[in-house]
């Protein structure tokens, strides 16, 4: 079965104060950390590249690394209208599902391709990071799911599907809990 990568980056940011995505963390815009990092990943790990988003900026330069964009003009209605856009990118496709967040900057492509081939071996529907119980992305779907994440609502994303089938669900543990930090509040510290 195919594998899609699915960038989230849309998001208004409300409780940032500014474009997360667009601000400068530790030198960089902050979408600009998942990417290079999917960049390091082998290849054929991932069939199809999409990245849903608002922003002309992420636009542009996904555009220049292959990635297929979707644009959310509508991104009030929350994550969940991103995860419906980038189903619909696939509707007629036979694939599965890896949604990520571009404002996780310490996310490392190990971690990602560890969470993928780990999924693929254990033979369940879902996959996810975690650590110490934490729930965190990214997090894989299989075609299987494709209706019920068609149906979220509002700002609710995947993690209610999650929970909703833990039977079903492959969790990779990541040693360093820092992977998982997405970044929701500037800190004056941050350049």
């Amino acid at each position: 079965m195919k594998l899609a990568l699915i960038l989230l980056a849309a998001g208004d940011s409300r409780r940032f104060n500014g474009n997360k995505l667009l601000h400068e963390f530790n030198g960089k815009p902050m979408y600009q950390y998942i990417l290079e990092e999917a960049q390091k990943l082998p290849n054929g790990i991932f069939d199809r590249k999409l990245v849903v988003t608002q922003y002309q900026e992420i636009m542009d330069c996904m555009k220049n690394y292959g990635y297929e964009v979707v644009v959310n003009k509508e991104s009030s209605l929350g994550i969940s209208h991103s995860i419906h856009l980038a189903l619909r990118a696939f509707e007629n496709e036979e694939t599965d599902y890896c949604f990520a967040v571009c404002d996780q900057p310490y996310l490392k492509a190990a971690t990602i391709r560890d969470l993928v081939k780990g999924w693929r071996d254990s033979g369940k529907g879902i996959g996810c990071l975690c650590n110490m119980g934490a729930l965190g992305n990214p997090a894989i779907f299989s075609k299987n799911y494709h209706e019920e994440l068609l149906g979220l609502k509002g700002d609710v994303g995947g993690k209610r599907v999650i929970r909703r089938h833990i039977e079903d669900l492959y969790l990779h543990e990541v040693a360093d809990g820092l992977e998982l930090v997405d970044i929701d509040v500037r800190k004056n510290s941050e350049s």
